[in-house]
């Protein structure tokens, strides 16, 4: 798909249509220069907030349409995606999906509607619903005034771990058969943290928890046979909490580093992980040139740092120093309208 040279890395681009956003764009970055392609349209639709892909290159993406909102699956092979199925059967359109790339199940974090849905790809290619998660509970802010769950995921050994934003729980449950997820634990974050997205350590049992709210960043131990988490250390991601949101979370693929992006301050947070992976070491911020951070990634080189700048309508790219995990800005911002998703593949 779009190129063949090692050096060329493929990119989705994908946000909000409420202004001059048209859907999922695609580009291509070169890990040698530094360089990104405009980007240019790739699949028009109403607000693909966020997506994920298959190992077979199917596209998942969050939508809406004029009654509902919900997914829609896209065969992306080639240069003509190729629309397979779509399910717009819920009142709007979930916050975040990623799909379990071994049994292509798709978990999706309905924030608005406090539920969490399991669904599969069938082998005709269609969406199948599995099961649907409902959550309760309300947190001391404002804005948390019901349950908003914000991301789930399978965990290293296979469960599925949600985020909730408004009630200021992570849980934990059994998807061993995923028509029936058994809750095994919650666990209860800092009032008022509002934990959003998380990322596992690649090889030690921790887990690192951004939230929103607090502008925190929360290091949890996971043991797995027990299945709990322990606070074991916290970091701050900005200084002024109440002037900014915490939005996406990544770690190397060694584990070395790890890196948050704020709204408000509009910057990215860089950590150094300690070796035993239970302790974050500030190494400082670094400016985006744009405004509302809200999503990035590391190109698979991960000698860069692609962040989406969702208010200014931009996407601003970083070099990545591999040894001491500092960002430095590369050239100028590139155009990209409502971008909250950065997916390369």
């Amino acid at each position: 798909m779009f190129g063949g040279n090692l050096m060329i890395e493929n990119v989705l681009l994908s946000g909000y249509t409420r202004n001059n956003g048209k859907g999922v764009y695609r580009s291509q970055f070169d890990s040698e220069t530094g360089k990104l392609a405009d980007p240019e349209l790739f699949i028009e639709l109403k607000d693909p907030t966020y997506l994920d892909v298959t190992n077979d290159m199917k596209m998942v993406a969050v939508a809406k349409n004029e009654t509902g909102g919900g997914l829609v699956l896209y065969d992306i092979n080639g240069d003509t995606p190729k629309l397979l199925d779509e399910d717009f059967s819920e009142e709007t359109a979930p916050s975040y999906v990623k799909i379990d790339k071994s049994r292509n199940l798709i978990f999706s974090s309905y924030f608005h509607l406090s539920i969490v849905t399991i669904d599969q790809i069938t082998a005709d290619n269609k969406l199948e619903r599995l099961s649907t998660i409902k959550f309760d509970g309300t947190g001391p802010r404002e804005e948390q005034d019901q349950s908003k769950p914000h991301y789930s995921a399978l965990t290293p050994d296979g469960k599925l771990i949600i985020c909730d934003y408004g009630a200021d729980r992570i849980y934990l449950y059994d998807i061993s058969d995923p028509k029936d997820p058994q809750r095994l634990y919650e666990y209860i974050a800092p009032a008022g943290y509002a934990p959003r997205h998380l990322v596992f350590h690649p090889s030690k049992p921790y887990l690192y928890v951004a939230c929103e709210l607090s502008s925190q960043v929360l290091v949890l131990k996971y043991d797995a046979e027990a299945s709990r988490f322990n606070l074991v250390d916290e970091a701050s991601a900005a200084k002024d909490e109440q002037k900014n949101t915490t939005a996406a979370i990544r770690i190397t693929n060694d584990g070395k580093f790890l890196y948050v992006s704020t709204r408000g301050a509009d910057t990215i947070a860089s950590f150094e992980v300690s070796p035993e992976g239970d302790r974050l070491k500030e190494l400082g911020t670094a400016k985006t040139k744009g405004k509302g951070p809200r999503d990035f990634a590391l190109d698979p080189s991960e000698k860069y740092l692609l962040a989406a700048n969702q208010d200014s309508d931009d996407l601003t790219v970083f070099k990545r120093n591999i040894n001491k995990g500092i960002l430095t800005i590369v050239g100028d911002t590139i155009g990209i309208p409502e971008c909250v998703c950065v997916h390369f593949i």
